[in-house]
């Protein structure tokens, strides 16, 4: 069976097929086999992509800052150069999260500060630290500060976001007048007792982020990836309750109406566009959403970059 679409890809299509490809953004047609409810049979999906070329053509009139990007070594900073170039993201901010010792840990804030230097114009550094490491991670963000990083990011899920144990980390951060952006999730079993977890334990759910942005409201707090997977229709309702947070748009899962919720219920001036390097998906998810133009630039670069302004980061 031929699903074929007569005008281009519609709105609705191209979210609900997106997880198919969305590298389709380079040719002008494609067809998929995808599996029917009958194992053994494949459904053949064609559809026109000179709609999506159009709509990625349109957005790279758009400054872009993505707030929520990763070089996992010191090569493929320029894969990363190129993926943004391509899609007019003007810089990205890169870390590498992760790391079981201060050494690994500081060993991998090199590669960013390497990557930083040998693309300047480009790549902007996200300081991971481990709050376990107490001293250790105040030094490394002082550290990381004088050699030019931005943020702290992606922070993971050592302790949760609201432990006591980060309380020396958001103040730091208040000193520095630097965004810190940590990874959220809201797969059932981390927020809903009776289910098992799907992430780890100490994994940071909405309600961890609005404590601790209520306890600091001065400080900037990012929680990462609305599309990383999970509810992110339960992430909006909750992440409301703190004004002062902010909410990257960034992961793979490009589900429609997810940015129109964000925006009703956090309002634009808090979304920060990002890709968590799903470049085409995270273009493409801000170009689809039902937003004037005035929402659309504050997203895509004005939100981030007046969060970077405050310790005279910022792209202009």
């Amino acid at each position: 069976m031929k699903l074929q679409s007569e005008n281009g890809i519609g709105r609705r299509r191209f979210l609900g097929t997106s997880g198919l490809t969305l590298l389709a953004a380079s040719v002008s047609g494609i067809v998929c086999n995808v599996p029917s409810k009958d194992e053994n049979k494949e459904i053949e999906v064609s559809f026109q992509t000179d709609g999506w070329k159009s709509i990625m053509e349109d957005a790279k009139k758009y400054r872009k800052i993505d707030a929520h990007n990763h070089v996992w070594t010191g090569s493929n900073a320029s894969q990363v150069d190129e993926s943004c170039e391509i899609l007019g993201i003007t810089k990205a901010a890169c870390s590498i999260p992760g790391g079981k010792t201060v050494k690994d840990i500081r060993a991998n804030n090199d590669i960013i500060i390497q990557a930083m230097n040998s693309h300047p114009k480009r790549i902007l550094g996200q300081c991971y630290i481990n709050p376990l490491f107490k001293k250790e991670s105040l030094d490394e963000i002082d550290r990381c500060v004088d050699k030019g990083m931005v943020m702290l990011g992606e922070l993971y899920d050592a302790v949760k976001i609201n432990d006591p144990l980060y309380y020396p980390i958001v103040e730091r951060c208040i000193k520095h007048k630097i965004p810190m952006m940590l990874h959220g999730v809201t797969t059932l079993g981390n927020w809903r007792p009776g289910y098992l977890p799907t992430n780890p334990p100490n994994s940071s759910v909405p309600e961890d982020f609005v404590e601790i942005a209520n306890r600091y409201p001065e400080a900037m707090i990012i929680c990462g990836h609305i599309g990383g997977g999970g509810n992110w229709e339960y992430m909006c309702r909750v992440l409301q309750k703190a004004p002062t947070l902010y909410l990257d748009t960034s992961g793979s899962v490009s589900d429609e109406g997810m940015i129109d919720m964000a925006v009703k219920y956090l309002g634009a001036d808090r979304l920060l566009f990002a890709t968590d390097m799903n470049y085409e998906t995270g273009v493409g998810k801000i170009m689809w959403a039902d937003l004037s133009e005035s929402d659309r630039k504050k997203i895509f670069f004005e939100n981030f970059n007046n969060l970077l302004r405050k310790a005279g980061n910022h792209a202009d």
